[in-house]
């Protein structure tokens, strides 16, 4: 017998078409909604769930971090992260990649489940050129194509959300029983934020976005020996290792000596071209 999922508060994100972050508040007040799925309550996490949980995972970060109101800059880094998101093994996803730009100082990003991937404009204060942008979106498309936010949820959540929006074919639900299924929804999507904004990716995930992002880089034409320089220096400037999110990387000179190690079986690389540094310098130019 066929079951019906009902996936609630799925939070309705265009990036980046949004307006303005008051619209985005509207959105997330007004968020508990429902979309009929026929699903096996068992079943593996599908494309089409990941994308759900993706966009309320970035809804979640937009509530702390409101998207930067600047299209010109956000059609750019689109531009560069689908430029490499198509050279990756996962070129496509159910809702597709998005990329935006958040307020925050902090050099941070964040690749959320399904492809919506948010960079704080502290990070690219930081970033020198559009090859290292390219290196470092592409390390997140990276975690994205990998699946290793989903990694993230626990199985016993994912289960018992299955045990509460499973139901025959035209079943109602009561507002009590909506209100269970939305926070259910609410705990697998902050076993990813959580993942995602605080305690980080492990390691071994990082290691792999690392080697990953570069071939991605390196088949988009890009340089990725920028991914080196930028992490060196970081490093000399003592941003290295910090606290949260990047403290789940791989130490500085450890990064560094897995990377020159991918990079030597891409050879020819590309080189950085002063025109795509122009082009970034011109884009990020006004960012405070």
């Amino acid at each position: 017998m066929k079951k019906t999922f009902l996936i609630a508060a799925m939070l309705m994100i265009v990036i980046p078409a949004m307006s303005s972050a008051q619209d985005l508040g509207r959105i997330i007040s007004s968020s508990i909604g429902g979309i009929q799925q026929i699903a096996e309550a068992s079943k593996d996490i599908t494309p089409s769930e990941e994308h759900y949980i993706g966009r309320a995972v970035a809804a979640t970060i937009i509530s702390k971090y409101p998207l930067l109101q600047n299209p010109a800059l956000n059609s750019y880094l689109n531009r560069v992260g689908l430029l490499v998101a198509a050279a990756s093994e996962r070129p496509e996803t159910y809702g597709g990649y998005h990329f935006a730009v958040l307020t925050s100082d902090e050099p941070n990003a964040y690749a959320c489940p399904g492809g919506i991937i948010l960079v704080n404009q502290g990070l690219l204060k930081q970033i020198k050129n559009e090859d290292q942008l390219a290196a470092i979106l592409a390390h997140e498309v990276a975690h994205v194509a990998h699946r290793h936010g989903i990694r993230a949820i626990k199985k016993s959540r994912w289960t018992k959300f299955g045990f509460y929006v499973a139901g025959e074919v035209g079943s109602q639900y009561t507002s009590d029983q909506l209100g269970q299924l939305a926070q259910e929804f609410q705990n697998v999507v902050m076993d990813v934020a959580k993942k995602v904004m605080e305690s980080g990716y492990s390691k071994g995930d990082e290691k792999d976005a690392d080697s990953s992002g570069m071939r991605f880089a390196w088949a988009a034409g890009y340089n990725p020996g920028e991914m080196i320089e930028f992490i060196e220096a970081e490093a000399q400037a003592g941003k290295g290792h910090p606290v949260g999110p990047f403290s789940s990387h791989p130490k500085p000179a450890d990064r560094v000596a897995s990377l020159k190690r991918e990079l030597s079986g891409l050879s020819p690389t590309g080189k950085t071209e002063k025109v795509r540094t122009s082009r970034y310098v011109a884009a990020v130019g006004n960012v405070k």
